[in-house]
């Protein structure tokens, strides 16, 4: 199967483009690590919570160290946020300027 590339007439800027894969990857691995950093806090709170005989604010805890996990995964598993247009910025070209009409000295009135 053949495949013909097209280019536009004007080129797309690069503010318009996707981030670097690698740069995409690092930030979600770093916005998983933060949730399950705090999933484990909520883990360690609820022990003591509970071990201070604080039962009802144990139990936020104990949800938080429950869900978080979950949230964790669809954090991490979004795309980059999308802009808001739909169609990317066009560089737009100024035109061009024409040159006057140059005298030759011939033509010079005296």
């Amino acid at each position: 199967m053949l495949v013909l590339v097209t280019r536009a007439d004007e080129p797309v800027l690069i503010t318009t483009a996707p981030p670097n894969p690698a740069a995409e990857r690092r930030a979600r691995e770093r916005r998983y690590l933060i949730t399950m950093g705090i999933r484990l806090v909520c883990f360690v709170l609820a022990i003591v919570l509970f071990e201070l005989d604080l039962k009802l604010v144990a139990g936020f805890a104990v949800a938080g160290s429950l869900v978080l996990p979950w949230v964790a995964v669809i954090a991490a598993n979004a795309g980059p946020r999308r802009t808001q247009s739909s169609e990317p910025s066009l560089y737009a070209a100024r035109k061009a300027a024409e040159l006057e009409a140059a005298q030759h000295p011939d033509d010079r009135e005296s």
